[in-house]
Protein backbone atom coordinates (compact mmCIF):
# COMPACT_ATOMS: atom_id res chain seq x y z
CA UNK A 1 0.00 0.00 0.00
CA UNK A 2 1.59 3.31 -0.97
CA UNK A 3 1.39 6.50 0.84
CA UNK A 4 -0.87 8.03 -1.76
CA UNK A 5 -3.99 5.61 -0.82
CA UNK A 6 -2.74 5.59 2.91
CA UNK A 7 -3.32 9.06 3.57
CA UNK A 8 -6.53 8.73 1.60
CA UNK A 9 -8.29 6.25 3.61
CA UNK A 10 -8.10 8.86 6.93
CA UNK A 11 -11.18 10.89 6.52
CA UNK A 12 -11.63 14.66 7.89
CA UNK A 13 -13.04 13.93 11.26
CA UNK A 14 -10.58 11.86 12.35
CA UNK A 15 -7.75 13.87 11.47
CA UNK A 16 -9.75 17.10 13.33
CA UNK A 17 -10.27 14.48 15.96
CA UNK A 18 -6.36 13.40 16.16
CA UNK A 19 -5.39 17.50 15.99
CA UNK A 20 -8.10 18.57 19.00
CA UNK A 21 -6.83 15.38 20.87
CA UNK A 22 -3.26 16.44 21.01
CA UNK A 23 -4.33 19.97 21.16
CA UNK A 24 -6.20 19.56 24.60
CA UNK A 25 -3.27 17.30 25.60
CA UNK A 26 -0.94 19.77 25.46
CA UNK A 27 -3.24 22.66 26.94
CA UNK A 28 -3.83 20.31 29.65
CA UNK A 29 -0.45 19.58 30.22
CA UNK A 30 1.07 23.07 29.98
CA UNK A 31 -1.87 25.21 31.76
CA UNK A 32 -1.10 24.12 35.35
CA UNK A 33 2.97 24.50 34.71
CA UNK A 34 2.07 27.80 33.92
CA UNK A 35 -1.06 28.13 36.55
CA UNK A 36 2.24 27.77 39.36
CA UNK A 37 5.06 29.70 37.31
CA UNK A 38 2.65 32.61 37.75
CA UNK A 39 1.91 32.00 41.40
CA UNK A 40 5.34 31.51 42.00
CA UNK A 41 6.34 35.15 40.04
CA UNK A 42 3.20 36.72 41.88
CA UNK A 43 4.48 36.14 45.38
CA UNK A 44 8.24 36.76 44.78
CA UNK A 45 6.67 39.86 43.64
CA UNK A 46 4.84 40.56 46.75
CA UNK A 47 8.29 39.61 48.96
CA UNK A 48 10.37 42.01 46.65
CA UNK A 49 7.60 44.94 47.20
CA UNK A 50 7.51 44.33 51.06
CA UNK A 51 11.06 44.25 51.47
CA UNK A 52 11.81 47.00 49.83
CA UNK A 53 9.13 49.58 51.58
CA UNK A 54 10.41 47.92 54.84
CA UNK A 55 13.88 48.46 53.99
CA UNK A 56 13.04 52.32 52.90
CA UNK A 57 11.35 52.74 56.15
CA UNK A 58 14.09 51.40 58.18
CA UNK A 59 16.79 53.46 55.87
CA UNK A 60 14.17 56.96 57.13
CA UNK A 61 14.33 55.50 60.99
CA UNK A 62 17.85 55.43 60.99
CA UNK A 63 17.89 58.51 58.78
CA UNK A 64 15.99 60.45 61.30
CA UNK A 65 18.03 59.46 64.45
CA UNK A 66 21.22 60.16 62.76
CA UNK A 67 20.74 62.88 61.47
CA UNK A 68 18.56 64.32 64.48
CA UNK A 69 15.90 65.78 61.80
CA UNK A 70 13.01 63.63 63.31
CA UNK A 71 10.08 65.43 62.22
CA UNK A 72 6.84 65.18 64.23
CA UNK A 73 3.62 64.99 62.67
CA UNK A 74 0.83 67.52 64.07
CA UNK A 75 -2.29 64.95 64.61
CA UNK A 76 -4.20 66.49 61.99
CA UNK A 77 -1.38 65.20 59.00
CA UNK A 78 -1.47 61.79 61.33
CA UNK A 79 -4.97 61.45 60.72
CA UNK A 80 -5.41 62.56 57.23
CA UNK A 81 -2.45 60.26 56.20
CA UNK A 82 -4.32 57.10 58.45
CA UNK A 83 -7.83 58.14 57.02
CA UNK A 84 -6.37 58.14 52.97
CA UNK A 85 -4.93 55.02 54.07
CA UNK A 86 -8.00 53.42 55.08
CA UNK A 87 -9.41 54.84 51.94
CA UNK A 88 -7.21 53.03 50.39
CA UNK A 89 -7.71 49.63 52.20
CA UNK A 90 -11.45 50.10 51.20
CA UNK A 91 -11.28 50.91 48.05
CA UNK A 92 -8.86 47.60 47.38
CA UNK A 93 -11.27 45.37 49.30
CA UNK A 94 -13.86 46.97 47.64
CA UNK A 95 -12.17 46.26 44.05
CA UNK A 96 -10.92 42.59 45.29
CA UNK A 97 -14.17 41.59 46.19
CA UNK A 98 -15.72 43.11 42.37
CA UNK A 99 -12.69 40.89 40.40
CA UNK A 100 -13.71 37.84 42.08
CA UNK A 101 -17.69 38.33 41.97
CA UNK A 102 -16.50 38.48 38.33
CA UNK A 103 -14.20 35.38 37.86
CA UNK A 104 -17.04 33.57 39.75
CA UNK A 105 -19.69 34.88 37.23
CA UNK A 106 -17.56 34.15 34.10
CA UNK A 107 -16.74 30.65 35.42
CA UNK A 108 -20.62 30.18 36.16
CA UNK A 109 -21.17 30.83 32.50
CA UNK A 110 -18.69 28.73 31.34
CA UNK A 111 -20.18 26.18 33.52
CA UNK A 112 -23.36 26.65 32.02
CA UNK A 113 -22.11 26.59 28.30
CA UNK A 114 -20.59 23.49 29.13
CA UNK A 115 -23.62 21.37 31.05
CA UNK A 116 -25.90 22.18 27.50
CA UNK A 117 -23.24 21.60 25.28
CA UNK A 118 -24.80 18.01 25.04
CA UNK A 119 -28.45 19.78 24.46
CA UNK A 120 -26.92 22.07 21.75
CA UNK A 121 -24.87 19.14 20.04
CA UNK A 122 -27.95 17.36 19.71
CA UNK A 123 -29.64 20.39 18.11
CA UNK A 124 -27.07 20.62 16.02
CA UNK A 125 -27.37 17.17 14.90
CA UNK A 126 -31.57 17.00 14.41
CA UNK A 127 -30.51 20.01 12.22
CA UNK A 128 -27.96 18.20 10.34
CA UNK A 129 -30.44 15.13 9.98
CA UNK A 130 -33.36 17.36 9.18
CA UNK A 131 -31.15 19.03 6.59
CA UNK A 132 -29.45 15.70 5.15
CA UNK A 133 -33.20 14.40 5.02
CA UNK A 134 -34.24 17.29 2.55
CA UNK A 135 -30.96 17.25 0.44
CA UNK A 136 -31.68 13.02 0.03
CA UNK A 137 -35.27 13.30 -0.81
CA UNK A 138 -34.55 16.21 -3.27
CA UNK A 139 -31.68 13.96 -4.69
CA UNK A 140 -34.26 11.43 -4.63
CA UNK A 141 -36.67 12.88 -6.28
CA UNK A 142 -34.50 14.21 -9.33
CA UNK A 143 -33.43 10.43 -9.66
CA UNK A 144 -37.41 9.81 -9.73
CA UNK A 145 -38.29 12.20 -12.27
CA UNK A 146 -35.07 11.43 -15.24
CA UNK A 147 -36.74 8.15 -15.17
CA UNK A 148 -40.06 8.69 -16.22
Amino acid sequence: MNKKSLVSSIDDSEIIEKISKKYFSEIEYYVPHLQQSLFDFQNEYYKTWKNFVNSNISLYKNFGTQSGLNFILSESSQKLIEDINNEIIQYRSMYHKIITKSIESGKENVKVWNDNAKIIDELNEKAIKFWSDMFSQKSADKTTDKSI
